[in-house]
């Protein structure tokens, strides 16, 4: 579990994030602006939640995170609400996913995705679309998946499709967990003229014959990760929360709620 890649401010406590995020909610809401709302966040959003520390609670101490508990990460998440409703629902989600990526992808998938910077943030949306069409050692993803928050500032896009039938006329397989990075998928202009969460960007994501490594998916669900005897979390992480991983963090530094 040596890690890889560097924190953005090596030494960050909890507390010191949840100060951050109450400073970050207080810009935060221009992504609503009152009667100028917007439909997605703006391109000079605070560092703080798209790039940098707020964003890196959850991912794992080997990628450059800081593998902090799940309370300090809804203490977060509830700062930033307080501000917009909108980028606390988009956090909420595009920080959260790297649980399942840490949890149920192996050790080659979580170097390649987490990359050479650590640059994580997935939209994503729990209907599955489609079928994984194998290719050598890649598939083959076509679809459009709706309701995408945090699309439009996402870095992957983790999402559910099935497997492909063996023989045509065969009924799709079981369900596909896939991990796709941002060059293989487009955002499409359909989230605005809604009454809520505007700033949430929750475009749907469309994919034309988009060609990811088989290694980047797994055969399980969004909400059902089998961690039966452990997880390819336990090679690549200590955080206490990834399924099947290790307890070796602590939410002992927390804030008190």
């Amino acid at each position: 579990m040596t890690p890889v890649i560097a924190p953005p401010e090596p030494g960050l406590t909890e507390a010191e994030l949840v100060e951050t995020s109450h400073r970050v909610a207080a810009r935060a809401d221009r992504t609503t602006g009152g009667d100028r709302a917007v439909d997605a966040l703006p391109a000079d959003h605070p560092r703080g939640l798209l790039t940098g520390r707020v964003h890196w609670a959850l991912q794992p101490l080997r990628y450059g995170g800081y593998e902090f508990g799940l309370p300090a990460f809804c203490r977060l998440v509830t700062e930033v609400a307080r501000g917009c409703p909108s980028s606390g629902w988009a956090l909420s989600l595009t920080a959260a996913h790297v649980l399942q990526v840490a949890s149920a992808f192996g050790e080659r998938a979580q170097d390649e995705i987490f990359g050479a910077d650590g640059e994580f943030r997935t939209a994503s949306t729990l209907a599955p679309v489609g079928v994984a069409q194998p290719d050598g050692d890649h598939v083959i993803l076509d679809g459009t998946w709706p309701y995408s928050s945090g699309a439009p500032y996402s870095t992957h896009y983790i999402g559910q499709t099935l497997r492909a039938p063996e023989k045509p006329g065969d009924a799709p397989g079981p369900l596909v967990l896939f991990c796709a990075p941002r060059e293989v998928w487009t955002v499409l202009d359909d989230w605005h003229g809604v009454l809520g969460l505007r700033g949430s960007g929750s475009n749907s994501i469309r994919m034309a014959q988009a060609r990811i490594p088989a290694h980047h998916t797994v055969g399980t669900g969004l909400l059902d990760l089998p961690v039966e005897g452990g997880s390819p979390a336990r090679s690549c992480t200590a955080t206490p929360c990834m399924p099947g991983g290790h307890r070796a963090s602590s939410t002992a530094n927390s804030p008190p709620s």
